[in-house]
């Protein structure tokens, strides 16, 4: 599977055709395409040009099919990821978010109303959802709670937003779904699997939002860049 090595990373670091460098030590701010975007470790990115905030696959409700199936998990992880999008919020000056599918898990259940109290929270900021597999809810839902669906990619010059991978003619495409994640090795039979940022030529992928997630593990070629997200810091990682 894709593995990586942890590389020594200063004040400014070039990897491949991705320019870095680090604002403070909470975030990391990169160059895309031309535009400045701001890494979070809480698996979000901002673009301060048009002071949006990026999630991808926050899987609300899951934690609550899980606990109605029988299988422990503590509730207020659910509120987790109300907490951590709450502080992006207070944290950036945001307008809009965009969401890159799989808002919510699967059916409706009781967490859908800590969704719409958020919202009324933030009404203020534009919300655009960028379908994808996970999102079978009745679109009336999305409608009462103010919030624009997007089927196909939202195009924003010079990105384009989608849930999986997609190539868009002239456009850098950020998408979720993969859940992207490295294995980092260090001794010998020692190894930790952790959440990425992963940005190639043409696409580049987020990390799942979602507090009750798992990871896949990406192929880095030469060339690509790999933010790994561990203990809510930041660090660049080369290809193996």
């Amino acid at each position: 599977m894709g593995d990586a090595q942890i590389s020594s990373l200063g004040k400014r670091h070039i990897f491949g055709h991705h320019h870095v460098s680090l604002s403070n030590t909470n975030t990391m701010t990169i160059e895309v395409a031309g535009e400045e975007l701001v890494l979070h470790p809480y698996r979000a990115l901002y673009w301060p040009r048009e002071k949006a905030l990026l999630v991808a696959d926050l899987h609300l409700g899951k934690i609550d099919h899980f606990r109605q199936a029988g299988v422990y998990v503590p509730q207020h992880a659910a509120m987790d990821n109300y907490e951590r999008l709450s502080t992006l919020l207070l944290e950036f000056e945001v307008e809009r978010i965009i969401l890159l599918g799989d808002l919510f898990h699967s059916s409706l259940n009781k967490d859908w109303q800590h969704f719409s109290e958020f919202r009324n929270t933030f009404s203020s900021v534009r919300v655009d959802l960028v379908l994808g597999n996970h999102d079978i809810l009745d679109p009336a839902l999305y409608l009462k709670n103010d919030m624009q669906i997007f089927r196909e990619a939202l195009l924003l010059e010079p990105f384009s937003f989608t849930h999986y991978q997609e190539a868009t003619p002239g456009a850098y495409n950020l998408s979720g779904h993969v859940h992207p994640g490295v294995r980092l090795r260090g001794a010998p039979g020692h190894s930790l699997r952790l959440p990425c940022f992963y940005f190639a030529e043409g696409n580049g992928r987020l990390p799942a939002f979602g507090t009750f997630t798992g990871t896949s593990l990406v192929h880095p070629k030469v060339g690509d860049q790999v933010i790994v997200i561990s203990d809510h810091e930041l660090v660049n990682v080369t290809a193996a």
